[in-house]
């Protein structure tokens, strides 16, 4: 079995692996709830019932939350931090609350920016550690005073309440401590276990993930795109392209904007043809980014308004899409339209917005066109 082969089949049985505990947890908890139900009083069964789903967003929130504080630790810049439907962004003037309303991620997410280092295996190994970690604290206090309180023999609703939650807590928080654990990846996303085991064995798929990590925070210091490495572009798509990763779509961003930022446009336009040639490898919840790179660039550069329009009318909105870009385009279709009172007002909320983008090396490139379309 070559090495493709090989990783397909460890997705495949992964995924498989996924699926079976999700049946079991499933199965799992329709049995608890048809049997607490039988034996609790129903007051106590609605309160259950009630503070089910904010006692999960707790468990994800905690898990999360054992990322950020990873990340913190290990020297990382923390910019978001996402559970459910609550969102916070960083920005330059402090922490900002925004509702999420991307479904894609409800499920929980942070981003930590690394800063350029030598030791990024160590670091991200550690940050990828802090969520299961957490989760394994938060279920193993949670059991723990479940047994205490159980102790106790509660007699009243709210006693019996706090400790059936605590019960569901600890059993959530530690199924979600070992799916993350498992070593699987899927749909763009790899699993906390997965990027472990990948920085632990070395070799080229430690490599490429290094590699990657790398380009990614150059630029998210504030590098701009004509000032990335060309070898270590090469040198990761060469990696990908070994090992078959599905994370080398990636790459095509960065080579589109490297390309883009030394005014070779055909080059750009082939990367970015590259890149939506590419776009199912990408979770479906930030394939907004690629259609939204996509419009600016007809509009703005080739100025092709039936292609610019085209692909901004794929563009789905997505927290993680800077409104920089997003304004951006706008602006330049407007222009397209001889809208110039509409373009420029766009052109200049983009320009307010780009302190705000989480790749500063991209903000560097984006504000020097709008100044330019400005004038």
């Amino acid at each position: 079995m070559d090495t493709k082969q090989k990783n397909k089949f460890l997705r495949i049985a992964g995924i498989a692996l996924l699926m079976v505990m999700g049946g079991a947890a499933g199965y799992w908890g329709a049995a608890t709830g048809m049997k607490a139900a039988a034996e609790l009083p129903g007051e106590v069964v609605a309160a259950i019932a009630l503070l089910f789903i904010p006692a999960c967003f707790l468990v994800i929130g905690i898990h999360e939350a054992g990322h950020a504080l990873a990340g913190i630790a290990v020297n990382f810049d923390f910019r978001m931090y996402v559970v459910g439907p609550l969102l916070w962004d960083k920005e330059t003037t402090g922490w900002k609350f925004k509702w999420n309303k991307n479904i894609n991620t409800f499920g929980g997410m942070v981003i930590c920016i690394p800063p350029p280092s030598d030791d990024l295996n160590k670091r991200f190994s550690a940050y990828a550690a802090g969520g299961p970690l957490a989760s394994f604290l938060l279920a193993a206090l949670a059991y723990g005073a479940y047994q205490v309180l159980s102790g106790f023999a509660p007699t009243g609703a709210g006693p019996i309440v706090a400790g059936n939650l605590l019960y569901i807590i600890s059993i959530i928080s530690a199924i979600i401590f070992i799916i993350t654990m498992i070593p699987v990846h899927s749909g763009g996303f790899s699993s906390d276990g997965a990027r472990m085991l990948r920085l632990w064995r070395g070799g080229d798929t430690a490599r490429f993930e290094i590699m990657l990590l790398k380009i990614i925070s150059t630029s998210m210091a504030g590098t701009r795109p004509s000032h990335y490495s060309l070898d270590d572009l090469q040198e990761a798509l060469a990696l990908a392209e070994k090992i078959d990763a599905p994370m080398r779509v990636y790459l095509q961003y960065y080579f589109y904007y490297r390309a883009l930022d030394n005014d070779d446009v055909d080059l750009a336009e082939q990367h970015l043809t590259a890149y939506i040639g590419q776009i199912e490898a990408i979770p479906e919840g930030v394939r907004g980014s690629v259609w939204i790179d996509a419009a600016f660039f007809y509009a703005a550069i080739k100025k092709d308004e039936a292609r610019a329009v085209e692909c901004f009318q794929q563009y789905k909105p997505s927290a993680l899409i800077p409104k920089a870009i997003v304004l951006a385009t706008e602006a330049a279709i407007a222009s397209l339209q001889k809208d110039e009172a509409k373009a420029r007002t766009l052109a200049q909320r983009a320009l307010a917005e780009i302190p705000n983008m989480i790749d500063r090396g991209a903000g560097i490139l984006f504000r020097e066109k709008i100044q330019a379309f400005l004038k």
